[in-house]
Order: C-alpha cells, then sequence, then structure tokens
C-alpha cells in the first residue's frame, strides 16, 4: 500500500511530464528543442546538469548537446563506448550510483571541465517507431547519493515524451529545408531560363528555339546575336546534371557573348571560349558546343564544332543531309585544342537544325531510345512548315514517345530557315 509521501512523489512526477508535455509541445525548432529537454531534465530529474547525444545515422556516433557552460567542445563517441555509447547500443537505462567506479566512464570530461561526476542516469531516446535518437544522461542526483528506480521510471516516460519531440522537429526541419532547396531550385530555373534569348530575327531568316530541363536547371543552351546583316547561333550541351551543370552552362553562355564581340569566325569565338574554359577547371567539366555565322543576304554559314551533334539541312528539295565532317574536341578538356571552320551554302528554303543529345537519347517506358531515324523522319514531316514548328512538332514528339516517363537529360533545338525565293 502506498504511503502518503509515495502518492505525493507520483503526483509530483506526474505533474512534471505535463509540464515537459505542454512546454516540448510548443517548440518546433530542433536547437531551441533541445535547449528545452536539457532544462526540463535536469529540473524534472533534479540533476546537477544534463547532456542529450543525439545518433548520426550516416556516421554511427553520437555527439552531445550539454546545458550550462560545462562543456568546451562537442564530445562524440562511438555506440557501444562509455556509459552513453552503452545506452545506445542496448537501448536499456544505466544507472550509475558511483561513477568512477565503472571502467565505462572516462574521466577526461571532469577534467577538461573541472567538474566532479557522482552519479549518472542514462537513457535512450527513440522515436514512436524504436528508430534510435540518442541518449539522455542526467548527471549528479541533488541532495542524495544516487538516482533511484523511480527516477529510472520517471526517466523512461519523460525519454518517451523527448523522443517524439526530436523526431517531430526533424521532420519539420526537414520539410522547410526541402521547400528552401525548392525556392532555390525555382529561382535557379527562373534566371537560368531568363539567360536565354526569345527574340528571333525578324527579317531575313526564319529562326525558333526551345529548352526543356530534365531537372529544376541544366547544362543544355542555345543563343543567337545579330551583327550587321550577320546572325551567331549556338547550341551547346554542358556534361553532368544539376547545379554544376547550370553554373557552367552560366559561364559558357557568357563567354559566348563575350567573345563574338569582334570576332570574325566560329573557330575564333570557340578557340577564346575553350582558353578560359579549360583553365583552373578541376573539376574536369567540359561542353560540347556547335557555333555558326550566318550571313543573311547571301545564306552562307560558316561553322566550328567543339564535339557537339552534327546538325541537319533541310533542302528546300526535301532532301535532308547531315553535316558530316571532322568535330573537335569539346570545350574545357585541352586548353591549346585548335579548331577549324567549315562553310555551308543555305540556299532560298534552305534551313538548318541544330539540337542536343536529350532529343535523340530520349527513352520511352521500354527502354528503347528515340534515335535519329525518328527526328530526321519527324523532320522531313514537317518539311512544309515553319522553323518554329520544327521545334514545336520535335519536342510534342519525343514527349509522347516517352509516355511520361522522366527525361534522363535536357533537350534543346534550335532551327532556322532562309525565306523561300
Amino acid at each position: 500500500m502506498k504511503t502518503g509521501e509515495d502518492e505525493a512523489g507520483a503526483v509530483r512526477r506526474l505533474n512534471s511530464l505535463l509540464e515537459v508535455s505542454m512546454a516540448l509541445a510548443g517548440e518546433v525548432d530542433l536547437d531551441p528543442l533541445l535547449s528545452v529537454i536539457l532544462a526540463k531534465a535536469t529540473d524534472v530529474m533534479e540533476a546537477e546538469t544534463s547532456t542529450i547525444f543525439l545518433y548520426d545515422e550516416d556516421a554511427e556516433v553520437l555527439r552531445s548537446h550539454v546545458s550550462g557552460q560545462l562543456a568546451r567542445d562537442a564530445v562524440t563517441l562511438k555506440l557501444g563506448v562509455g556509459i552513453a555509447g552503452q545506452v545506445a547500443k542496448t537501448l536499456a537505462v544505466a544507472n550509475v550510483p558511483d561513477a568512477y567506479a565503472d571502467p565505462r566512464f572516462n574521466p577526461r570530461y571532469d577534467r577538461d571541465t573541472g567538474f566532479r561526476t557522482r552519479n549518472i542516469l542514462c537513457g535512450p531516446l527513440q522515436s514512436r517507431d524504436g528508430r534510435l535518437l540518442g541518449v539522455v544522461q542526467l548527471l549528479n542526483k541533488k541532495g542524495r547519493s544516487g538516482f533511484s528506480t523511480d527516477d529510472q521510471a520517471l526517466l523512461l516516460a519523460f525519454a518517451s515524451i523527448a523522443g517524439v519531440a526530436i523526431d517531430r522537429a526533424r521532420l519539420v526541419e526537414a520539410a522547410v529545408e526541402s521547400k528552401r532547396i525548392e525556392e532555390s531550385l525555382r529561382l535557379a530555373h527562373d534566371i537560368q531560363m531568363g539567360m536565354l534569348t526569345r527574340r528571333f530575327p525578324s527579317q531575313g531568316v526564319a529562326m525558333h528555339a526551345d529548352l526543356e530541363p530534365a531537372r529544376a536547371v541544366g547544362g543544355d543552351f542555345y543563343d543567337l546575336l545579330e551583327q550587321d546583316g550577320r546572325v551567331w547561333f549556338t547550341v551547346g550541351d554542358v556534361s553532368g546534371k544539376g547545379m554544376g551543370a547550370a553554373l557552367f552552362m552560366a559561364i559558357t553562355l557568357t563567354l559566348f557573348r563575350a567573345s563574338a564581340e569582334g570576332a570574325s569566325s566560329p573557330a575564333e569565338v570557340m578557340s577564346r571560349m575553350n582558353r578560359t574554359l579549360s583553365r583552373d577547371n578541376q573539376r574536369s567539366m567540359f561542353v560540347t558546343v556547335f557555333i555558326a555565322l550566318l550571313d543573311i543576304e547571301t545564306g552562307r554559314v560558316t561553322f566550328a564544332n567543339g564535339g557537339h551533334n552534327p546538325p541537319y539541312v533541310l533542302r528546300e528539295s526535301g532532301v535532308l543531309e547531315c553535316l558530316s565532317y571532322a568535330a573537335s574536341p569539346a570545350l574545357g578538356v585541352f586548353e591549346d585544342a585548335v579548331y577549324a571552320n567549315s562553310d555551308l551554302a543555305l540556299l532560298p528554303g534552305d534551313g538548318m537544325l541544330l539540337y542536343t543529345d536529350g532529343v535523340t537519347e530520349a527513352k520511352a517506358p521500354n527502354e528503347s531510345f528515340y534515335g535519329e531515324a525518328r527526328l530526321e523522319a519527324r523532320l522531313r514531316g514537317l518539311a512544309e512548315s515553319p522553323p518554329a514548328d520544327w521545334v514545336g512538332g520535335i519536342m510534342a514528339d519525343v514527349a509522347a514517345f516517352a509516355a511520361g516517363a522522366p527525361p534522363a537529360d535536357d533537350l534543346t533545338l534550335l532551327a532556322l530557315r532562309r525565306p523561300r525565293g
């Protein structure tokens, strides 16, 4: 039969747990939450100080978060090492009445801080589904020689509440971080898409281009610049995916615009770009690029290729040609790479199609590739249409072929056609 003192103690512990629950329910940020847990643990358990060791699942270690000013540096423990490490490994409470008599105790903490550890109560922090989140450790029961069995039961109840709060805080933190990353990627996407020109020549040649990144940001690009009756145009594909490729793409696009100013030929532009991209290229990134210069009046196209897919030429007669020549290396690989010019005559009604390999390497659900043959057949079918329809029609055909499968690479198309005579 319980005495009045026992009943009073039980009520006190119940009220303490209620206060803890209310305090932890109001805090969702992890760092402030840990501070609240430590303060409440120290108060409820009537200890001199407390420590939380959070479990780093990737490194399989415990890292300390200490109340007060006792610790000079964070403590890292392996599972099974020390009292806290043993609790984390066994998920069982450890009640140590004499710390210095326990071989698991490491007195270095006391030496570093000047604190004197007498007794320890340590319990596991777990999620609702039993995952290890960490360990809570209480040092030195106030007014007594050690922690009691009632303290052990109270610690288990406290740890259960604290574990749920920590798990919730981490989920909230992960959701906030995911949203932050999503918003950052959306902004990066808008910035990257904003770098691409949407203004095409209105006289002398019909042009159109489009780009669909496989992710929020990507490494494909296209561009065109009008200069005194001539049009520079380019399509490129940076190695890799994601933010790194997007940054390299932005650098390459900026270099193209800067290098084309005052340049006499595509090979000269490509050489300038390559020297800059190759210098201090510690990540060994590269970009395949096709650069061309169209004389609007004569239809003469001078071009250079740095490891890119050869474009198609669609003649007024309906004949489709794939430009075959020895391509030079991609940009960013060899600083002293040599690039050569080639020439092409576009007669009235003739057109060109530039693309990246995300088009031909698009996959259907059965893992088959879109391929050059489908691209050529679709382009022939669009022979009587303007360049804007070439781009839109091919993009739509690739999407239909993929049948909803997520794209593995960026898709870019640039088309142009001289007006019929």
